[in-house]
């Protein structure tokens, strides 16, 4: 009995600790998105098929969780003040940010409003400087490029959209500032 006793304490003790480990890995791997904890104002654009861009002013939300393991993100996007319908919602999106030690890449999961989800892949391009996207099967794809600039505390993203993967086209736009 004391044998077995002591092989599950070990057991328990070398899982707690292969946990740790890994869990401070993905912690150090998610310390790229310390800049992103806040909330973010500001405007932004959409071009979804002919016509003129849908401009929306746009809070984003960014809350780190799990000690840092993940990283929540909500954005909301409404009609600026001036426009028919002001204040509306023209865009609430959810996002979950993590880093997988297993397969060693970043995880994006992305939900919004209309109710469609994404399994993005998401890279670390350089310092203060992040992309991420998806294929849309049957039509093409997305990718977003997120630069930062802590000194002025600004975040500027861009998305394009490609038919063929070698095209792109800016279809949106976000230019926030850092707040609080």
């Amino acid at each position: 009995m004391k044998t077995t006793t002591i092989a599950l304490c070990l057991i328990v003790i070398i899982g707690s600790s292969a946990q740790a480990q890994h869990s401070m890995a993905n912690r150090d791997k998610m310390k790229a998105f310390d800049g992103w904890a806040g909330r973010w104002e500001g405007e932004g654009w959409m071009q979804m098929g002919p016509g003129e861009p849908k401009k929306s002013n746009v809070i984003e939300i960014i809350t780190p969780k799990l000690d840092g393991l993940v990283y929540l993100v909500e954005g909301r996007g409404t009609l600026p003040e001036g426009e028919p319908g002001a204040g509306k919602v023209v865009h609430d999106a959810l996002g979950i940010l993590s880093y997988d030690q297993s397969t060693d890449q970043y995880k994006f999961r992305s939900y919004v409003q209309s109710g469609h989800t994404t399994d993005a892949w998401f890279n670390l391009v350089d310092t203060n400087k992040f992309q991420w996207g998806f294929d849309i099967p049957n039509y093409g794809k997305m990718r977003y490029t997120i630069t930062l600039d802590p000194a002025a505390s600004t975040w500027n993203e861009i998305g394009e959209f490609s038919s063929d993967g070698a095209t792109w086209v800016k279809n949106f736009e976000m230019n926030l500032k850092k707040v609080d």
